[in-house]
């Protein structure tokens, strides 16, 4: 919600919580919200809830470092 509200998400893809009051108001600043529990515009990247963490995590590693890292890392990991 709150990139939404600084415009920085404004006619990009985006997601929320699973809730219809999240994704009004995120729609309500331009946003096109996606069903998908984490997307990535333009190096932006929105989730749907704190579950997503991981997931959010190892995507920033890879944006970060490599795929190889990423998999040894979620392998040391036990993921």
């Amino acid at each position: 919600m709150p990139l939404g509200k600084s415009g920085i998400l404004k006619g990009k893809n985006g997601t929320t919580y699973r809730s219809d009051v999240r994704r009004e108001a995120l729609k309500s600043f331009g946003v096109n919200v996606l069903d998908q529990p984490i997307v990535i515009d333009d190096n932006l990247i929105t989730s749907w809830n704190p579950s997503t963490a991981a997931g959010v995590a190892f995507l920033l590693l890879e944006m970060l470092t490599t795929k190889q890292n990423v998999a040894k890392v979620q392998e040391l990991m036990g993921f």
